[in-house]
């Protein structure tokens, strides 16, 4: 059987599109190096952060503001108006929040690992206490201590 169309073989097409993409790659590579030489020592350079003591009275302040709103939180979750997983999201605002305005750092915004590197030990070690039962489903962890041991940080800050 014989038919009106003849395929022609794989060599005899243009070889352009090949060159295309090859130059086309070759730019891209040559863009990545150029890149990374001129912004090497920016993008990897850490953000230096400054830690501003307030006076001692506005310490107090913020001291009774937050203790206060942990009694808040203790107090809903006593009275059963709020979760335990809502109890430890809000604990842990309060934590971050008080350290906000006790350094001018904003923990509130940063990541358990961010938090890491600020060298905040006992801001990282409650963190990491309410991590998983924040974000767990269920938990049987005892939001009690960790309310007792938050408390304890905002009242022994300095």
């Amino acid at each position: 059987m014989q038919t009106s169309v003849e395929l022609q073989e794989p060599i005899s097409y243009m070889p352009l599109w090949i060159i295309l993409a090859i130059v086309l790659l070759l730019l891209i590579i040559a863009a990545q190096i150029v890149f990374r030489i001129l912004f090497k020592g920016r993008l990897k350079r850490p953000k230096k952060v400054k830690i501003k003591k307030p006076r001692p009275k506005t310490m107090e302040e913020i001291k009774k503001k937050y203790l206060f709103m942990l009694n808040s939180i203790e107090t809903n979750l006593a009275g059963g108006k709020i979760t335990v997983r809502e109890g430890y999201k809000r604990i842990s605002e309060c934590i971050r929040g008080f350290v906000f305005e006790a350094t001018g750092v904003p923990v509130d915004k940063f990541s358990l690992s961010e938090i890491r590197k600020m060298r905040m030990p006992v801001l990282t070690s409650l963190v990491q206490e309410y991590y998983e039962p924040e974000f767990a489903r269920t938990t049987y962890a005892d939001i009690r201590q960790s309310a007792f041991k938050t408390r304890k940080a905002i009242e022994t800050w300095r």
